[in-house]
């Protein structure tokens, strides 16, 4: 087995294990990723069907909560969520270094999943006043 091979699979292990440690993610991402073998392509492909699940979520919670706040307060919730949505990018686009190699790619696409499950959890769990 190769170095660069081992080096892969250990940092597909260690990005499984920072999204198992934040929100909680669905059986057919961890289907996904066991079925992955360590192929960062695939990796990736995981996350980002992952992401667009979460970030379904997010926005029908996004939606559900606007229903419920007077116009001022829908405006806040608007000017938050742009600014959560630029720090997200900006973050996520952090880990992308070009020096990286794939992995960086990987670890990228994992903030971007992190990030979007937990503001989907986080309003989730918000109340309207």
């Amino acid at each position: 087995m190769s170095v660069l091979y081992r080096v892969l699979c250990c940092g597909a292990l260690l990005c499984s294990a920072n999204l198992l440690a934040s929100p909680s993610v669905s059986k057919s991402y961890d289907l996904c990723m066991d079925h992955s073998d360590g192929v960062t392509t695939r990796m990736i492909e995981c996350i980002g069907e992952e992401h667009q699940r979460k970030d379904q979520q997010l926005n029908q919670n996004y939606q559900h909560l606007m229903t419920g706040l007077s116009a001022e307060r829908k405006t806040q919730l608007r000017n938050v969520q742009r600014k959560w949505m630029a720090y997200r990018d900006a973050n996520c686009q952090f880990y992308a270094d070009p020096d990286g190699g794939s992995l960086a790619r990987v670890e990228a696409n994992a903030c971007m999943l992190r990030m979007t499950a937990a503001r989907a959890e986080e309003l989730a769990q918000a109340v309207s006043p």
